[in-house]
């Protein structure tokens, strides 16, 4: 397969991914919670002098690399209430993340199963039409035989 062709394979992957309602649904709720839970940090951790997280876009970040299981550990929660915050986004993650290439599998699964069957169906049409063309031929050498012995017939009277 050329590099055109996997990119157009791609392509298709990717937009049927898209498409997918469970998919779809599954990474706008891992950002939502997770653009949610990192603007709810900065309040709750404000309040401590050791904090690290002090603004909406650190706590973001924190989120973000918090929810896919990077941690960088440059933004940390250093209250009882922030890290349990921490702990729920980073179990939502591992099971969002899991959810979610449980069905990119599927759907890659799905597609290839597709193509054998199309490719399969598009064997069989051809045995089919070489099948319809030896039948036809067959009647015809039935016929031709039927003339010539009718021929004969006629000829030994």
């Amino acid at each position: 397969m050329d590099s055109a062709q996997h990119q157009s394979q791609h392509h298709k992957v990717t937009h049927r991914l898209f498409h997918l309602r469970p998919f779809r649904n599954a990474l706008i709720l891992l950002a939502t919670l997770s653009i949610f839970l990192g603007i709810l940090i900065v309040p709750v951790e404000s309040r401590d002098p050791k904090a690290v997280i002090h603004s909406v876009e650190e706590g973001i970040w924190w989120a973000f690399t918090t929810v896919t299981g990077v941690g960088y550990g440059d933004f940390v929660p250093v209250t009882t209430t922030g890290r349990l915050i921490g702990i729920a986004l980073e179990i939502t993650g591992v099971i969002f993340f899991g959810l979610i290439i449980g069905i990119i599998g599927i759907t890659m699964t799905k597609r290839q199963e597709e193509f054998v069957w199309f490719r399969l169906f598009d064997r069989l049409d051809h045995i089919d039409a070489k099948l319809q063309r030896m039948e036809h031929q067959n009647a015809a050498n039935v016929q031709q035989t039927l003339s010539e012995h009718d021929e004969k017939r006629t000829e030994n009277k």
